[in-house]
């Protein structure tokens, strides 16, 4: 097991942790009945963080080494070329304007663009790869809007078919 791991794990816990302390301090009145109030979720994902944290710092290493290549040799290894240093600049550029463009689009039209390039960013750039992340650009859009609008009662300014 290497040592960052146990380091970045623990660090995890104690961030989880402190979530689940700080959010513990906080005395807010509910809402209405049966309304746990704004301390529910900030608690949950500090419990979520602490167990994932864990579970990263006390994992065993694995037990097998994987082979260099498909018949164990070095030389008929893969090896994935590193993202150029400008597509982390693109996703941020993405990021930001997806931020800035939720209120004036709406939310179906934002995120529908937002996932679409990250989609394709991330997977295989090239038309087939454009068609796939419009595809799923639209289904993911589709859901979690109509999910949000109709089935929790988020009022999200622009969505369609919610």
């Amino acid at each position: 097991m290497m040592a960052a791991d146990r380091l970045i794990g623990t660090g995890f816990v104690v961030l989880g942790m402190a979530m689940i302390w700080s959010m513990s301090q906080l005395t807010f009145p509910n809402l209405g009945p049966g309304d746990p109030g704004p301390v529910i979720l900030p608690m949950g994902l500090g419990i979520v963080i602490a167990v994932l944290g864990a579970i990263l710092a006390l994992r065993r290493p694995a037990a097998t080494v994987a082979s260099d290549g498909p018949d164990g040799n070095l030389e008929t290894a893969t090896i994935v070329p590193a993202e150029p240093p400008i597509l982390r600049v693109v996703h941020l550029v993405n990021l930001v304007a997806y931020a800035a463009l939720f209120e004036r689009l709406g939310f179906s039209v934002s995120t529908f663009l937002f996932l679409a390039v990250a989609i394709f960013l991330l997977g295989q750039r090239s038309a087939r790869g454009a068609a796939i992340a419009i595809g799923w650009s639209l289904l993911v859009t589709f859901i979690v809007g109509t999910g949000l609008s109709t089935l929790v009662g988020v009022p999200l300014p622009g969505v369609i078919f919610g």
